[in-house]
C-alpha cells in the first residue's frame, strides 16, 4: 500500500484502545523505571503509541490530530492508582500484536526509508515482552519481534548508506571489530575509535595493532559518493547480527585497508644530539618517549610561536655535553624541537621543521673524551 492510500487498513479505535489498556496496566501494576540520564518511562512509552497511531493514519490517507493522545492521557490519568483496572485478554493481546506487525510490512511495502517508524514499534514490542503477565509465545509477540528485526534489517540494507568495519588484532592475539560511521581508513581515525580504546586499555601489553578498515556500501550502490554515513540507529541495527549483516543484499566493500596502528600519538619532532646535524623523526607523543629521548626528567623552553625546546632539566648536573646556544644559554644534552598547541605538544609544521633545523645545523665544539662526563661550573650572582 502507498502512502496516502484512503484504503482502511487498520482497526484504529481498536489499536488505540489496546495500547492505552497496555498502558494503564504498566502505570498501575508493572511500570518501569529508567536508568539514570534517560527520559522517565511513560514518557517514551507514550512517544511510542503516538507515534504508532499517527503513523497508521498517515499511511490511511488521514490527518493526524491531537485527540487520540488526548484520550489516551485522560484515560491514564483516570486510571491511576485504580485497585482494578480492566486488561486485555488473550486474544486481544494476538490482535494488537498482528496489528503492529500489518503496520511494520506495511511501512516496508511503502519503498521509502521508514526505519525509525519501524524501530519505535520495535521498542514498544520489547517493551510488551518485559510484561510479566503477558505470554509473549501464545500472544505472538516472538514472532513479531523477530519479523521487525528481519524488516529492519532489510530495509537498513535498501538504504544508500556506508559504513566501515574495523578489525582490530590477528589470529595469533587478542582481536575484536566493530562497526563506525563514515569512511575511517587511516591510523588517526582508527585510534579515535571506542573498538581501539577498550582493546589499547583491555591490553596494554601491545604497542601496535594490526588493523583492516574496510568500507562498505548499501542500497547495491557502487560509490561512496551516491551514500551517506550510516546513523546511530543504523549501525546499531548492524551491530546486533554482526558480520552476517555484510551477506544482505545489496550490501557491498568498496576496498579494505590494512594499517599498523601505534597505541600513542606519532608526532614529528626535531631531534638535536650534540656533535650533530638536526634529525627529523617520528616518535611517541607521551611523556615517558620525550623522557627517554632526553635521558631524564624534562624542561620545556617556550621558542615563541607555535614550537618549544625539550631538553634534559638536569643536563649539567649530569654533566652532559654541551649542544646549542639557545636564548643566551648552553643546552647540554640532546634536545627535541617539537610543535606546541594549547598546551600539548603536537607535530612540527613544515616551516618550523625547516627553520629549526637551518637555526641549530652548526653545532657546537666538542672538547675533551666523549665519554667522560662534562665539568660545568656554576656561578651564583
Amino acid at each position: 500500500m502507498k502512502a496516502g492510500s484512503s484504503v482502511k487498513k487498520y482497526d484504529i479505535p481498536f489499536v488505540a484502545d489496546g495500547l492505552t489498556a497496555y498502558a494503564i496496566e504498566r502505570q498501575n501494576n508493572f511500570e518501569r523505571h529508567q536508568p539514570q540520564g534517560k527520559s522517565p518511562w511513560a514518557e517514551s512509552q507514550r512517544f511510542w503509541i503516538g507515534a504508532i497511531l499517527q503513523g497508521m493514519v498517515r499511511l490511511e490517507g488521514g490527518t493526524p490530530g491531537p485527540e487520540m493522545m488526548e484520550q489516551f492521557d485522560q484515560r491514564l490519568a483516570a486510571a491511576h492508582d485504580c485497585a482494578a483496572t480492566e486488561t486485555l485478554t488473550p486474544a486481544e493481546q494476538e490482535e494488537l500484536v498482528r496489528s503492529l506487525r500489518s503496520y511494520v510490512s506495511a511501512l516496508e511495502t511503502t519503498g521509502e526509508h521508514r526505519g525509525l517508524q519501524v524501530a519505535v514499534v520495535r521498542e514498544l514490542l520489547e517493551d510488551m515482552a518485559t510484561h510479566l503477565p503477558w505470554n509473549s509465545s501464545a500472544n505472538g509477540l516472538d514472532y513479531a519481534r523477530d519479523e521487525v528485526d528481519s524488516i529492519l534489517l532489510r530495509m537498513t540494507a535498501r538504504k544508500p548508506i556506508h559504513f566501515t568495519r574495523i578489525l582490530l588484532g590477528s589470529d595469533m592475539g587478542p582481536a575484536d571489530d566493530d562497526f563506525v560511521p563514515g569512511i575511517v581508513t587511516d591510523v588517526d581515525g582508527i585510534r579515535g575509535t571506542k573498538l581501539f580504546a577498550r582493546l589499547s586499555q583491555t591490553h596494554p601489553e601491545v604497542d601496535k595493532w594490526p588493523a583492516i578498515a574496510t568500507v562498505w556500501l548499501c542500497g547495491g550502490q557502487t560509490a561512496t559518493a551516491a551514500t551517506v554515513p550510516a546513523d546511530e540507529l543504523e549501525l546499531g541495527i548492524i551491530r546486533e547480527v554482526g558480520t552476517r549483516f555484510l551477506d544482505y543484499p545489496g550490501v557491498r566493500p568498496a576496498w579494505p585497508h590494512e594499517l599498523r596502528v601505534p597505541v600513542h600519538e606519532q608526532i614529528r619532532v626535531l631531534k638535536v644530539e650534540p656533535g650533530r646535524l638536526p634529525e627529523e623523526i617520528t616518535m611517541p607523543n607521551t611523556l615517558e618517549a620525550f623522557q627517554a629521548a632526553v635521558g631524564g626528567y624534562i624542561e620545556v623552553l617556550d621558542l615563541g610561536g607555535d614550537a618549544v625546546l625539550v631538553c634534559n632539566e638536569e643536563g649539567k648536573l649530569a654533566g652532559l655535553p654541551a649542544n646549542r646556544r639557545v636564548c643566551g644559554d648552553t643546552i647540554a644534552g640532546i634536545f627535541l624541537i617539537t610543535g606546541s598547541a594549547d598546551g600539548e605538544f603536537c607535530s612540527l609544521s613544515d616551516e618550523d621543521a625547516a627553520h629549526y633545523a637551518k637555526e641549530f645545523e652548526q653545532p657546537m665544539p666538542v672538547y675533551g673524551d666523549p665519554d667522560t662526563p662534562t665539568q660545568w661550573e656554576f656561578h651564583v650572582f
